[in-house]
């Protein structure tokens, strides 16, 4: 059974079950991903030249000024690169913050006063290969009959360009050169183009490689839009207890119920992020109970305490109830339940 087939499969069984569901076995939803040190006091950022391990002439500079320019455009940061950092530095100080002494650059940042830190590090792989082959396919004929057989060959050269390019980086605070954070894996890209002839060309295969990683390096020392993909089945359900660490579900409550619990359960990208929760009487547009929230990470599912009795006299009484999860301004979740 192909994927989209058991998709479609598992919706039936779904709905037949009279789970209502929006977007299908999965949804994709929008958010701010936020890396776990990231607070809004830090402000400004410089970007020094990358030390080059690779044997690439100028590859730290590559990197950082593509670094810097990418987190500009980011805007979380007032970012200074190399440029900036020339028209306030004089060249002693300049020496030492562009070396290979990065407790030293820091320390001499700090001196401008207004950078809080300072982003460091060393490119380790930053290359551009080409390899080109002679091949041959064989050119068909065709008897009067209509049997193929082969006339000839056509001879040509196949060639695959490719770029690699490995960064490791690491964000220190100018006030005592501690790291406020550090990849915990190099950021690492391939890019390659083959053909006869290929698309690109070996420079442009590794300059393609360059943007990934510096995209990499940015989602690791800023905050970025990104799309996360939830699941339609087990993200939002609804719970009687948690007992044990395990959750009862179930979609039916009494209408003298004094607790029902909606359980979230989001990917890690969605932590600090604000959502959303309401509930309404199916077909009806009046909130009955509403809880805004910003999601924990740490959480992993979560259920949000609400009561079917109080929600029951708001709504007219037994009868079917929906929760709504919003992550923007339309929901994109949905969830029926009963009270009874």
């Amino acid at each position: 059974m192909t994927p989209s087939a058991l998709c479609r499969r598992t919706l039936r069984v779904l709905l037949a079950a009279g789970l209502s569901l929006v977007g299908g076995c999965s949804k994709k939803i929008w958010v701010i991903q936020t890396p776990d040190f990231y607070t809004p006091d830090l402000k400004t950022v410089a970007v020094v030249p990358f030390r080059d391990q690779s044997g690439w002439q100028g590859a730290g500079e590559i990197i950082s000024d593509k670094l810097a320019s990418a987190l500009m455009a980011n805007g979380a940061y007032q970012v200074f690169n190399r440029n900036d950092l020339r028209t306030v530095l004089d060249e002693q100080d300049l020496k030492i913050a562009f070396g290979d002494d990065t407790a030293a650059a820091a320390t001499t940042l700090h001196k401008l006063g207004n950078v809080q830190a300072v982003l460091v590090g060393t490119v380790t792989t930053y290359s551009a290969t080409t390899n080109s082959q002679q091949r041959q396919d064989p050119v068909y004929g065709y008897t009067p009959q209509g049997v193929a057989y082969v006339a000839g060959y056509r001879t040509y050269v196949f060639t695959r360009n490719e770029g690699n390019v490995q960064v490791t980086a690491s964000l220190l605070r100018t006030a005592d050169g501690t790291t406020i954070a550090a990849t915990s894996e190099p950021a690492w890209a391939r890019y390659w183009a083959e053909g006869s002839p290929p698309g690109k060309d070996p420079h442009a295969c590794v300059a393609d490689a360059a943007s990934n990683v510096v995209a990499q390096l940015v989602e690791q020392f800023a905050p970025v839009r990104k799309q996360v993909t939830i699941s339609a089945s087990d993200a939002l359900r609804t719970a009687s207890e948690l007992y044990d660490n395990k959750w009862t579900f179930t979609d039916t409550f009494a209408a003298t119920d004094q607790k029902m619990y909606v359980v979230l359960q989001l990917p890690p990208a969605c932590d600090r992020n604000p959502f959303k929760l309401t509930i309404v009487r199916r077909n009806q547009r009046e909130d009955l109970a509403v809880q805004e929230f910003r999601w924990d990470k740490q959480y992993g599912a979560y259920g949000y305490l609400f009561n079917p009795s109080e929600i029951a006299a708001k709504g007219g009484g037994p009868g079917e109830y929906e929760v709504k999860f919003y992550s923007g301004p339309e929901p994109v979740l949905r969830r029926p339940f009963r009270i009874r």
